[in-house]
């Protein structure tokens, strides 16, 4: 009985131990949001394939987006793995899905909360991935924007925070020209040096995130990937985090 004490009382100074050193980590990052020059980012899916979270730190990703799910029934093979490696590691973490015109919307809400579930602290809001890709079935800008807003407004209700709208310039202009788009904070696809151009929805807003390049190199991460920054400091970033 003596022995099994022993063994139990260092079992609970291991546990201890881990989660002092997890707490420490995560103390870290979040001290690395007030001094890094940036807050910045990468979004990442299947496609980036085995990525290598303890290098990914070195390279200033302060938060990752992840593909979640697309369209009525694809869930990403890599996303519960990607999440749970990016929570692991301390990285602030979101959820994107992406969206196409042949199914219906309500079908995709599904399908993203069936691969998202609850969101938990330190999640960023999800993201609804809008972009000319995603129209593989004819379909009006009007019912375009009727299904898309549906969306939004069901993943919502049923998360209890605002939804991001990802997009670009053109795409943006000719497809989500609808005011009530302008509720939503934007996250800009614009591959340019100087700052991003927006659609006139968002002109008065401005933007959230900009995905300022597809070709980016990253310790981790086998290939080019996109590369994002924060346009906001360490308490704005901490405001759009589930408490």
């Amino acid at each position: 009985m003596k022995k099994i004490t022993i063994q139990l009382f260092i079992l609970l100074l291991v546990l201890l131990s881990c989660a002092t050193d997890k707490n420490n980590l995560c103390n870290s990052e979040n001290q690395r949001l007030e001094t890094d020059p940036s807050i910045s980012g990468m979004d990442v899916s299947h496609f980036q394939g085995d990525i290598k979270w303890n290098d990914i730190k070195k390279d200033n990703v302060n938060y990752v987006y992840i593909k979640a799910s697309e369209g009525a029934d694809f869930i990403d093979p890599k996303f519960k793995s990607n999440r749970a490696a990016a929570k692991s590691k301390c990285i602030y973490r979101g959820a994107y899905h992406f969206y196409q015109t042949s199914d219906d919307p309500k079908i995709q809400v599904q399908n993203f909360i069936s691969a998202v579930g609850q969101l938990e602290p330190g999640d960023l809001p999800p993201v609804l991935d809008l972009e000319k890709l995603g129209i593989n079935a004819p379909i009006t800008i009007k019912e375009y924007q009727e299904n898309t807003l549906l969306w939004l407004q069901m993943v919502e209700k049923k998360l209890g925070v605002s939804p991001i709208i990802y997009t670009n310039l053109f795409f943006g202009i000719k497809y989500l020209d609808h005011p009530d788009f302008s509720k939503y904070k934007l996250w800009i696809a614009e591959y340019t040096k100087e700052k991003p151009k927006l659609p006139e929805t968002w002109k008065n807003k401005g933007w959230t995130f900009w995905q300022r390049t597809d070709l980016k190199k990253l310790e981790g991460i086998k290939g080019k990937v996109d590369y994002d920054i924060f346009n906001g400091d360490a308490e704005a970033f901490r405001k759009l985090l589930k408490q």
